[in-house]
């Protein structure tokens, strides 16, 4: 069968991206493009079993309805498959009945409303991991798994426990030279050394997609295979490792070390890890080459961190960041604010912590109930909602929970003033940052990318100059 495979368009970045966002206007200068795994590896198990593929990365390559839907006829498709998200929700409906096709839809929020995906107009639904078994899926023939309007019911797929069976992602079908993240170092590529995560954040999406009981690993030696052909295929300033969480298995990340300082690649490379590290792992990352971790930190208030749920010390936070600084590895620290538990007085602590906490760059977001989390759950029962629009629901816009003492619009006001508060701490006190980000801007987009982005902070600095 000829398949169209999409992240459709809009201006929300869903697939791949850990929680879906609108994303940031061009004159930013950086463009913020996440591999979307799920779609490459579904690209090369329907290659495998010898169908014919498009694969259209509409957010990464600026593709509109009009134009998807002259590829979509040029390529004369028979089955449409795309990730949905709830932000994107009405756009992802529109690209659907746009293209007239029989229309299958997957991904964490798809796997959370299935029926209202059958009820909008999409014929089947696949509920938890798709990739391996899309194949089954494509005449909507009867699986446990696929939801559809006559068997509406359905299980999550069962997920590939051998991670290191499977094809790499087509890269030859999807744009590589448009996903980035302004974290890394210039051209990135991206990789995967596990999947899933064994811990059970409330507000995550992890687990309600993937299901519980659900990290596995790769071999290390199969990981740095793959690195090996990326670096001849593409001359990638960067590795990033886009693991749930690379660090949470102390034998992975420290196998992973020795297998890539044996191959001496000659490049450095970031992950995504936890906000606590072990000192001689991170001594032996730094021996490996990386250059940069991100993590989430979410909150400085304790009893947050007990509801959402989160074992964590915030001074073993401080502890690994000394630790990473001491050894030459950047960090990026990601807080939420308007977790259950938090009041405006903790928020305020949670921003003089982030803000002192020593890494070289920082993100705050509006944590958001997104539909099968525990979280949505939790504030759906308690009355904390305050929006039922999804298109609402947007980590980097509004609030959509109030708690008694604590509304929407105070959970807004905090998120501004952390904002503002970091970025005049760096205009002011990290000038290397500000290097980092102009670097990239060029290494990505030239003299243009350089003048966007210095638009961009330019038009910003008078607002945060004045923060408190």
């Amino acid at each position: 069968m000829r398949v169209l495979l999409l992240n459709p368009p809009g201006p929300f970045c869903r697939a791949g991206s850990r929680w879906p966002h609108k994303r940031k206007p061009r004159k930013v200068g950086i463009d913020y493009h996440p591999f979307p795994f799920q779609l490459g590896y579904a690209a090369s198990r329907l290659l495998a079993d010898k169908h014919d593929v498009r694969f259209v990365d509409c957010i990464a390559s600026n593709i509109n309805n009009d134009a998807l839907a002259r590829i979509a006829d040029e390529f004369a498709a028979d089955v449409v498959f795309m990730e949905t998200s709830a932000p994107s929700w009405q756009f992802d409906l529109e690209t659907v009945k746009r293209l007239g096709r029989l229309s299958i839809a997957g991904g964490a929020h798809a796997t959370a409303t299935p029926q209202e995906h059958l009820d909008s107009g999409f014929d089947g639904v696949i509920l938890g991991e798709y990739d391996q078994v899309l194949p089954l899926a494509l005449e909507l023939n009867p699986q446990p798994w696929l939801a559809t309007g006559g068997s509406p019911d359905a299980t999550h797929a069962p997920m590939v426990r051998d991670l290191d069976e499977l094809p790499s992602p087509a890269w030859h079908l999807m744009p590589m030279e448009k996903y980035n993240d302004p974290f890394c170092l210039g051209r990135s590529v991206t990789v995967l050394t596990s999947r899933g995560c064994p811990l059970e954040c409330g507000f995550c999406t992890i687990a309600p997609f993937e299901g519980k009981r659900n990290y596995r690993r790769r071999d290390p030696k199969a990981v740095c295979d793959e690195i090996a052909q990326l670096i001849e295929r593409f001359s990638p300033d960067e590795i990033y490792f886009d693991d749930d969480t690379i660090t949470i298995n102390r034998r992975h990340i420290l196998a992973l070390c020795d297998e890539i300082r044996s191959r001496n690649f000659g490049i450095p490379w970031s992950c995504m890890g936890n906000a606590v590290i072990d000192s001689d792992v991170i001594a032996a990352m730094a021996g490996a080459g990386c250059r940069a971790i991100k993590f989430g930190v979410e909150s400085a208030d304790p009893e947050v961190l007990r509801q959402i749920p989160k074992d964590q010390d915030p001074r073993d936070v401080q502890r690994t960041v000394r630790d990473l600084n001491r050894h030459g590895i950047q960090s990026h620290a990601n807080f939420l604010f308007g977790l259950a538990g938090e009041t405006e007085e903790s928020a305020r602590r949670t921003i003089d912590y982030a803000v002192g906490l020593g890494t070289q760059t920082l993100q705050f977001a509006i944590a958001t109930p997104y539909p099968g989390t525990a979280f949505y759950a939790r504030a759906d029962r308690e009355g904390w909602l305050t929006k039922t629009d999804w298109r609402q629901f947007d980590p980097a816009g509004e609030a959509v929970v109030s708690y008694p003492g604590y509304s929407a619009d105070q959970i807004a006001a905090m998120y501004d003033l952390g904002w503002k508060r970091w970025q005049r701490h760096m205009m002011l006190r990290r000038p290397r940052t500000l290097l980092h980000h102009f670097g990239n801007a060029y290494r990505r987009q030239g003299f243009g990318g350089m003048a966007r982005l210095g638009y961009y902070g330019a038009s910003r600095l008078l607002g945060v100059l004045g923060a408190h």
